[in-house]
């Protein structure tokens, strides 16, 4: 039986989806939730954060949501959800 992971979402992030058009919306749902069954995909590129950790960055429509997987602890975090076009 395959072990799904966990999702941990930002606050600030959840309050971005609020505002974000239903099927852009959407998408990046689908993509987040699809991180719980499959948390080894990867970003369209990698980039490392303020303490040195590489993040994984997916570009979906016009967003780009950052995050990266804890695998001993099997956990999915979602860090950032920002304009595409301020990458």
């Amino acid at each position: 039986m395959p072990i799904s992971y966990e999702l941990y979402i930002r606050y600030e992030i959840y309050r971005l989806l609020r505002a974000i058009p239903r099927s852009g919306r959407d998408n990046i749902l689908s993509f987040i939730t699809s991180l719980r069954a499959d948390p080894f995909q990867t970003g369209d590129y990698t980039e490392s954060d303020s303490t040195g950790r590489y993040c994984q960055v997916r570009i979906i429509g016009k967003h780009a949501v950052y995050f990266w997987a804890d695998h001993p602890a099997k956990e999915v975090m979602i860090i950032d959800l920002i304009d595409a076009d301020q990458t």
